[in-house]
């Protein structure tokens, strides 16, 4: 029986959804290895969040609190939770890839002497042997990882590796604390300090997107990009670019390096549909675009083609809306 074991990222005692995206691979990992999921957090004053694991399929949730541990440093907390790691003799180690899950996964597999595979997009087990994929070179090449024998993986999954599984409220269980002493070689730094930007877009629990790129050419026409978002009821996505040139701010960032989402439908306007992008939007239940290149990438991922300048298109729209 070979259990999975899943870090659980708990911040402002919220779990990280991509870290709820791990724990929903790590269930098919364990069932067709006949083990179990173990989610381990850590932090201070977060059990009661990390109770909420077993209702997103955690079979046993284990914690580590330290007053040293309540602002992240890689040195403390890898120290807190690699020795237990160690002991679990789980072959598997699943982390969110975010900024702090591959930080973390990184230092934690430093300190075992453990293989580490990051920002990986696919995993599975053959015959025995897990094995995981990341993609790269603007994911021109495909690249396949597997531990060498007797040795723990520890892994990093990208965002959009899976779907949040739903809560199942009637799961629940005891919450374990594992008992750890820090010592001050591992207290070298502490965070004084941590400023958060309030986030006011939701991105990934949008119905409808409305996202628009390089094409649109200045931050004024963005405001037929907004225009539109506003009649549908929808959020505002951009592509990198957009974000760079500062129309609008990061938080409304879709694709490799910002949010994956997921809408039922999704509005490209004036995005050629650079890789990086697609990979960011590509599962949208419908996907409309619109852009005067009739070769534009994104008409390949698109469910519905609009050839045309969006400044014509656009307007149209929002008077057919009302």
């Amino acid at each position: 029986m070979s259990n999975v074991i899943v870090y659980a990222e708990i911040d402002d005692g919220l779990i990280n959804d991509i870290s709820l995206q791990a724990i929903a691979v790590a269930r098919g990992l364990a069932a067709d290895q006949g083990g179990q999921v173990v989610c381990l957090a850590a932090g201070s004053g977060i059990a009661e969040t990390a109770a909420g694991l077993f209702s997103y399929g955690a079979d046993a949730v284990h914690t580590v609190e330290d007053a040293a541990l309540e602002g992240y440093v890689a040195k403390s907390y890898a120290a807190a939770i690699s020795d237990w790691i160690a002991s679990q003799d789980a072959p598997l180690v699943l982390f969110p890839a975010s900024t702090l899950g591959g930080d973390l996964a990184a230092a934690v597999a430093t300190r075992l002497g453990a293989p580490c595979a990051l920002d990986c997009d696919s995993i599975e087990s053959e015959g025995g042997t897990t094995k995981v994929k990341r993609d790269e070179f603007d994911r021109k090449v495909m690249t396949c990882f597997e531990a060498a024998s007797g040795s723990p993986l520890i892994v990093s999954l990208r965002d959009g590796i899976a779907e949040v599984p739903v809560a199942d409220e009637s799961r629940s269980g005891a919450v374990e604390s594992i008992a750890v002493e820090l010592d001050d070689s591992v207290k070298a730094a502490k965070v004084l300090a941590r400023n958060v930007a309030k986030k006011t877009v939701n991105l990934k629990d949008a119905r409808i997107i409305v996202a628009g790129g390089a094409g649109i050419g200045t931050a004024e026409n963005f405001a037929l990009v907004k225009e539109l978002a506003d009649k549908l009821g929808a959020e505002i996505g951009a592509t990198r670019a957009v974000v760079d040139a500062g129309w609008v701010p990061a938080d409304h960032q879709i694709g490799q390096t910002g949010a994956t989402v997921r809408p039922e439908v999704y509005i490209g306007i004036g995005i050629s549909g650079a890789v990086q992008h697609r990979v960011g939007m590509c599962d949208a239940e419908k996907i409309i675009a619109i852009n005067t290149d009739a070769n534009a990438p994104i008409f390949h991922v698109a469910h519905y083609k609009i050839v045309g300048d969006f400044k014509d298109v656009v307007p149209k729209l929002i008077e057919m809306i009302g």
